[in-house]
């Protein structure tokens, strides 16, 4: 897997509650400038692999947490990860995390070419992530759908950036 990525590309291994030896081989066999963890891992654990590591918060943590207690959590992440269920749309607002966590924040979840645009545009998060939307069947991807959530992405940057 680590010699498919393209030159200068980050990889990121993503794990939920998965044994310390499983991440520890996967951390050394793919050297992953970024672990995501999804499950019931602490920061002690989490901190514990050497890696910079994103923490991804249901909906249920991020709106009933403060930014505060989020910090007080997970301390040493240096990435959040705000998930929001598929079905939710539009409906979802970021807006007051983005601005009271002071890390880069990542939004997942709701989250397809016809809003992302808007989403960049509008709150700026560090970065977004999708699956579903681009997905032709479960883990199989789509290139033209890809293509075009990636259109739609660059030009809320671009929308966001004044150009």
């Amino acid at each position: 897997m680590r010699q498919a990525l393209a030159p200068l590309v980050a990889g990121v291994a993503i794990f939920r509650d998965n044994s310390i030896e499983d991440i520890r081989e996967i951390v050394r066999l793919l050297r992953p400038a970024l672990i995501e963890f999804h499950g019931a891992e602490d920061d002690v654990r989490m901190r514990s692999f050497g890696v910079p590591y994103a923490r991804a918060l249901r909906r249920e943590e991020w709106t009933t947490m403060n930014a505060a207690a989020i910090h007080a959590r997970y301390p040493n992440a240096a990435v959040f990860v705000l998930h929001a269920d598929e079905v939710e749309g539009d409906a979802v607002d970021w807006s007051w995390m983005l601005q009271e966590l002071g890390k880069p924040v990542m939004l997942a979840g709701a989250i397809v070419a016809d809003n992302v645009a808007a989403i960049i545009a509008t709150l700026g998060p560090w970065g977004v992530s999708v699956l579903e939307s681009i997905e032709s069947a479960p883990g199989r991807m789509d290139g033209d759908r890809m293509d075009r959530f990636l259109r739609e992405a660059r030009g809320g940057a671009d929308r966001r950036r004044g150009r």
